[in-house]
């Protein structure tokens, strides 16, 4: 194996890194070479193949075949190196490359197997590498600013899947961190056929409905509620009716019929779930004053069932987003939770306080869902008792991989990785809105930063007395 090879890629590699890599000029044992059919090297590392057995130099150009002209790249995954000058290509002159690879002995056999001079000798390439999480962290977080400041509207953020999988365990944040990353870009891909089957279902109905842009600043400075599923609405729910006609009432759809058995009409529910589940939760609703606002991708039943007034919100960066349409009839850049779009709509409403309940983002009280939700109350059908139903819920809970935050009152609460992303969603709108005062009710879950908890009903007294 040519020792010059690693030197020279090692020296071209320097101009990319803040500090000298301190690579081994070895293959550790826990990789293995392998020569492809095509005659060029591959490599198992514990067990886990990073490229193909029959040609890794092809599997590098369909790796990169979707990506466009122009766009900005981060992508967690050296490998061998064979899809990144694929990449670089697409991109063209225009685009930017920004790769992130943690684990030395992979990086270093990239060194060994394949010349890389010309990848980084080309400035439009930057790789991130380093033993320390939080200065990794640190420069992630950089490179990623300066990409978005640098006018590109392509950010793609991308994985190679072996080599994500090699990622070392010294990096356990960063690992949570970038599989909520894949996790949010695998769950479009994951209802892609579910959403265009919807928007063409819905063409019709979205063409007619009114845009969200009409209620702008439809309720400047009135309070509002946004109530979720969540285990804390159990604490607020006999409290609503007295307190209504202070609020404006709004909710996620999965939470509609627990407040109409209550009772309770709120002024707007919110749906975007293209899956047909989301039906169920309009099946009570015959009439009233309630207006729901929808995706274009929302379950077509959905907006073919409800009775009330309908208008209809594009989310900017979806693939099916009609770009005339969405200017015309609005746009919400919040992404993840029925919620967070729930809670962008009452901003751009001009609503002021808003105040959050059910909203707790944790495994708060050993339930994911407030006992009056239709999920509790399937459990419940096939259960005998409480015990059993706390059970289910730590059951489902366990299913996801746990992240421990911290809570209202300042202890450490588990959560999994989905409701994280939520929490950070919200996180980020908050940040966004700095001037608008938002505050969680009686939640016992996650702390929200931005988000003031507010432990009784009581405490709202002040805006309405």
């Amino acid at each position: 194996m040519d020792d010059h090879l690693f030197e020279k890629n090692l020296a071209s590699l320097k101009s990319h890194l803040s500090k000298p890599a301190d690579l081994p000029n070895r293959l550790t044992e826990k990789i293995d070479i392998i020569d492809a059919n095509s005659g060029l090297p591959t490599v198992k590392y514990e067990g886990v193949l990073l490229h193909s057995k029959y040609d890794p130099s092809k599997e590098g150009i369909d790796f990169a075949k979707n990506i466009k002209s122009g766009a900005h790249i981060c992508l967690y995954g050296f490998g061998l190196g064979y899809h990144l000058e694929p990449l670089l290509e697409k991109v063209g002159p225009d685009g930017f490359l920004l790769v992130i690879e943690l684990n030395p002995d992979l990086l270093s056999a990239a060194m060994k197997l394949k010349d890389h001079t010309q990848l980084f000798n080309n400035n439009r390439f930057k790789l991130i590498f380093g033993e320390d999480e939080f200065d990794v962290s640190n420069l992630i977080s950089k490179e990623m600013e300066r990409l978005s400041e640098s006018g590109s509207d392509q950010i793609d953020v991308l994985f190679h899947a072996p080599s994500f999988k090699c990622l070392p365990k010294m990096f356990p944040a960063l690992r949570n961190a970038l599989e909520i990353l894949l996790m949010e870009r695998r769950f479009p891909a994951v209802f892609r056929d579910l959403e265009q089957g919807n928007y063409c279902l819905n063409k019709e109905k979205v063409k007619i409905a009114k845009g969200i842009n009409s209620l702008k600043n439809a309720h400047q400075g009135k309070p509002a509620l946004m109530i979720s599923a969540g285990p804390s609405l159990d604490s607020v729910l006999p409290y609503l009716k007295h307190i209504k006609g202070n609020l404006i009432l709004a909710c996620v759809d999965t939470v509609f019929p627990a407040l109409l058995k209550n009772g309770i009409y709120p002024e707007y529910v919110f749906s975007l779930d293209p899956q047909i589940d989301s039906t169920f939760f309009f099946a009570d609703y015959k009439k009233g004053q309630t207006k729901l606002i929808s995706t274009p991708t929302a379950n077509h039943n959905v907006l073919k069932i409800f009775s009330g007034e309908h208008y209809v919100v594009y989310k900017e960066g979806n693939n099916f987003t009609d770009n005339a349409q969405s200017k015309i009839k609005g746009t919400t850049q919040a992404g993840g939770s029925v919620a967070c779009l729930g809670v962008d709509a009452l901003i751009q409403f001009g609503c002021e306080p808003i105040f959050f309940t059910g909203q707790d983002c944790a495994f708060a009280g050993k339930r994911y869902y407030s006992k009056h939700t239709q999920f509790n109350q399937r459990l419940f059908s096939r259960t005998l008792g409480i015990s059993q139903i706390d059970k289910l819920h730590k059951d489902k809970f366990h299913e996801k991989k746990i992240i421990e935050v911290t809570s209202t009152n300042g202890n450490a609460i588990n959560t999994d990785q989905v409701m994280y992303s939520y929490l950070r969603n919200l996180e980020e709108i908050a940040s966004q809105h700095k001037k608008i005062r938002i505050y969680n009710l009686c939640s016992q879950g996650a702390a929200i930063e931005g988000v003031k908890p507010l432990h009784s009903v009581s405490e709202l007294r002040r805006w309405f007395l």
